[in-house]
């Protein structure tokens, strides 16, 4: 079974060269079976240029979280496909769990648990909250690492289109093709995006963001307005 990472970036020079430096040293000298695609969106910064040193692939496609992942997906070679954010890294035993599965013929995909790298207790709450959330309604958010079976990506369509919740619409058509599952592995993302404009005030706009968007307001509204506040 091979796997491939497809990570999407755009302008994240400021932390892409060390994550893949993480995987360099702590994923790829383990699993020989395992390509890191870098699906870049156009950054104007030297991001392109310090990731191919570590990445087996890049691609530059639109920008758009879903097209740069899509344009990941069309050139991988893995039996399964894992999406994986720039200020994220994944641990060895995560991607030993991930191989553990993939015998199971029911399951289609799922995700990992969430880790924000920081010690303050509101991002340890954040964590554990979006953890149980989890858990719960068997649901995950791009930020949790969400992987697939290569073949079961392109049946579904990809990732949608639309210009934000694309990680939103992906869960829901990949837990019709089989059996969604939470893995107990953690993937560590960066508290940046929570530290820039304040813990209470991501957390809300997110969960506004989410339950608007099944209440069905439409991704290009909330783009707008996503934009006008802080995104």
């Amino acid at each position: 079974m091979r796997l491939s990472i497809i990570i999407p970036t755009l302008n994240e020079e400021s932390c892409i060269q060390n994550n893949l430096s993480i995987f360099a040293r702590d994923i790829k000298t383990h699993f020989r079976e395992i390509e890191i695609i870098v699906a870049d969106g156009g950054s104007v910064d030297r991001t392109v240029e310090l990731v191919r040193e570590f990445a087996d692939k890049v691609c530059v496609a639109s920008a758009g979280r879903g097209k740069q992942m899509n344009a990941g997906a069309e050139i991988s070679e893995g039996d399964y496909l894992l999406f994986l954010h720039a200020d994220s890294v994944l641990s060895a035993s995560g991607i030993e769990g991930i191989f553990n599965i993939t015998a199971d013929d029911e399951i289609a995909g799922g995700a990992l648990r969430l880790k924000v790298d920081s010690n303050k207790m509101s991002l340890k709450i954040v964590s554990h909250f979006a953890n149980i959330r989890s858990e719960i309604f068997n649901v995950a958010y791009g930020d949790q690492g969400i992987f697939l079976k290569r073949d079961i990506f392109f049946n579904i369509g990809g990732y949608p289109d639309i210009p934000i919740m694309e990680d939103v619409a992906f869960v829901r058509r990949l837990k019709k093709a089989g059996k969604f599952v939470i893995l107990p592995y953690y993937i560590i993302t960066s508290p940046r995006r929570w530290e820039k404009e304040g813990v209470f005030y991501t957390t809300l706009r997110n969960w506004f963001l989410i339950l608007s968007y099944m209440s069905g307001v439409s991704p290009y509204r909330l783009k707008d307005w996503y934009k006008n506040h802080g995104g």
